[in-house]
């Protein structure tokens, strides 16, 4: 089994993953969290929350949002899981990196996460704040080859933000922000080039903090833990 759910930031919004109708989950399903997993953001808090998260019953897969401690979470080797390269955290809590497609239960996920922090000037550097929220170059061209592996063909799309064209739409249902808030940022415009390329059926992503469709192809969660297959 394979759900979705949107931002858990560390032990904030993790109560929906200990609901007592996620019990029967075993390690053998799979929760995919949509970016500020927040498991390594704080490093005195480390061992701490990797333990919260591995006591949940599922195996945990996040894409990374712009609430994590990349320093922590760079450190870890690169290794190879169902396609893709990943960051291991432990057995059941993985970090599906940028630019990834990776084959779970016979369906294909295309995984780029980042995002942008619109309270940066008021975070410390690489203390509550990391600026490699931001997509590089070479993690979007590292997209583009692995999808030319697929011939740009994927069943899902998992992200933290969304393709710049679609701000204007989630301006209309986020339940806070200004309008400096859904400016286009690095993220929204490394994901808008994929467009040019990518066949998908459905994209996921978090970040705005509400749960809705917002096309017929795009849904953004948040508190909602949406059973995929």
């Amino acid at each position: 089994m394979i759900l979705l759910t949107g931002d858990t930031h560390g032990d904030e919004d993790i109560k929906k993953l200990q609901a007592s109708n996620l019990s029967h989950l075993t390690k053998e399903d799979y929760v995919i969290i949509c970016g500020d997993c927040g498991v390594l953001f704080l490093e005195k808090e480390k061992e701490e929350s990797i333990a919260l998260y591995n006591s949940l019953p599922s195996t945990v897969l996040f894409v990374d949002g712009n609430h994590e401690n990349f320093d922590l979470l760079n450190a870890y080797p690169v290794e190879e899981w169902h396609g893709g390269k990943v960051h291991k955290i432990t057995e059941s809590v993985i970090h599906l990196m940028r630019g990834q497609v990776f084959d779970i239960d016979g369906k294909t996920f295309f995984t780029f996460g980042g995002g942008y922090s619109i309270d940066k000037a008021i975070r410390k550097p690489h203390y509550s704040w990391w600026p490699q929220e931001f997509p590089t170059e070479e993690e979007i061209q590292e997209g583009f080859k692995n999808l030319s592996k697929v011939k740009n063909k994927v069943d899902f799309v998992i992200t933290h933000d969304c393709p710049s064209y679609l701000l204007q739409v989630v301006s209309l249902y986020a339940p806070y922000g200004s309008k400096d808030k859904f400016m286009p940022r690095e993220s929204n415009i490394a994901l808008e080039r994929f467009l040019t390329v990518l066949d998908f059926k459905h994209w996921y992503f978090g970040h705005y903090h509400m749960d809705r469709t917002l096309t017929e192809k795009y849904t953004c969660l948040y508190k909602t833990i949406l059973q995929l297959f």
